[in-house]
């Protein structure tokens, strides 16, 4: 069988053209010449460039001007850049005991004419830790200004095109048939653990991707967590879960949140599950063209503090949700928490999850959902059951 190595990119090129033109002119519009991009996520935006090798000291630069973009990575990663992106100009920088790719980098940045120029970095990203950025800076000291770039990338990502959202569509549709089948797992006895399989076979052999993150199945008094914990354990015939998980589809990702219990629900249980619930409904309501993101958690805060557990609830009540790589679901900024400026815009795609975690009572509640907003009332991307989930 003959590999021909043609092009697989997530959208036309037309439209990663497209974005990378808005990107320059972004930065003309900021004074900056080029810019150093760290982020997966935005080398998959921009150009379709789909890897893992982020983990390593991996850069592109793009100039303001028309020049092509300049990719530095790995031996590892040329074919794949050649094979899934726009990119051409594609350089290596080789392992070594003392390697320094920042040099490479140096040296491209040279080559480009880019000596005094003003470049901003990608800084808030997974792809550029202390130790590279540190590398970064003592290499490029006196060549040129480096610049925080303020999320840049990021912001021009978070209102998504018809064809992101029909991604995130695809995401929820597999996320609303794992979340079915994880129910249907959810029996007295089995592992908490047995739940992530079930909803794991779902995606995966639904076409799904592997999470960025790992999911919460987090039962019995480790439910109140935030945070999902190692060790599985075995569901008794009285008993919680919190179920918080994403689906990811070309790397998209919709999220979920639930709970499910082990018989029937107390009376305290059901004041919890109605505050939640009615509490983001409400939120939900109210995600329109024009009302911030502040505004969203204080209704959160509002139903929580009615219901009487302002002790129990978060900081931030969601975050944006879109194309993200490990480790982690979360496309922020921007979170959805007290005082947040940034308008809803027709396009954003938000996670909703109102959680309690009673720590007086053992007691833990939640429930969430992907949306995306609209010109009007915002279409739901993940259902949940009508009614608290009780195994009997």
């Amino acid at each position: 069988m003959a590999f021909t190595g043609a092009p697989t990119l997530p959208f036309s090129r037309e439209e990663h053209l497209e974005r990378q033109g808005c990107l320059r002119q972004t930065l003309k519009a900021r004074g900056f010449d080029a810019m150093l991009v760290f982020a997966q996520e935005s080398h998959y935006w921009l150009t379709g460039y789909d890897t893992g090798g982020s983990v390593f000291f991996q850069c592109s630069v793009v100039t303001a001007d028309e020049r092509p973009i300049v990719l530095l990575t790995r031996r590892p990663d040329l074919l794949q850049a050649r094979q899934t992106s726009t990119m051409e100009d594609i350089r290596i920088w080789w392992d070594a005991e003392d390697a320094n790719p920042a040099r490479d980098l140096k040296g491209i940045l040279e080559e480009l004419g880019l000596k005094g120029a003003n470049i901003a970095v990608e800084l808030n990203t997974h792809g550029l830790t202390g130790w590279n950025l540190w590398r970064l800076q003592k290499t490029l000291d006196g060549f040129c200004r480096l610049d925080n770039d303020d999320h840049l990338i990021r912001k021009l990502r978070l209102v998504k095109s018809p064809a992101e959202i029909d991604y995130m569509r695809q995401a929820g549709k597999l996320l609303d048939k794992s979340l079915e089948v994880v129910i249907e797992t959810a029996r007295p006895g089995v592992m908490d653990s047995s739940l992530t399989a079930a909803y794991l076979k779902v995606v995966l052999e639904g076409g799904g991707d592997m999470p960025p993150n790992a999911p919460l199945f987090n039962s019995g008094q480790r439910a109140v967590y935030g945070r999902g914990v190692s060790m599985p354990r075995r569901l008794e015939a009285v008993d919680q879960i919190i179920v918080e998980y994403p689906v990811a589809y070309r790397r998209y990702c919709c999220k979920t949140e639930w709970t499910i219990l082990m018989g029937r629900a107390s009376d305290q249980q059901k004041h919890m599950y109605e505050t939640a619930r009615t509490t983001m409904d409400r939120m939900t309501e109210i995600a329109r063209p024009g009302k911030t993101l502040g505004e969203i958690f204080d209704v959160h805060a509002d139903g929580l503090d009615k219901g009487g557990f302002a002790a129990h609830r978060f900081g931030a009540t969601g975050y944006s949700v879109g194309c993200t790589w490990a480790p982690t679901s979360m496309d922020v900024p921007p979170m959805i928490y007290s005082g947040n400026p940034t308008i809803c815009l027709p396009g954003m795609t938000l996670f909703y999850h109102v959680m309690i975690g009673d720590s007086d009572t053992g007691y833990a509640m939640g429930v969430g959902h992907t949306l995306l907003v609209t010109e009007g009332a915002p279409e739901i991307l993940t259902g949940l059951p009508d009614a608290l989930t009780e195994v009997l």
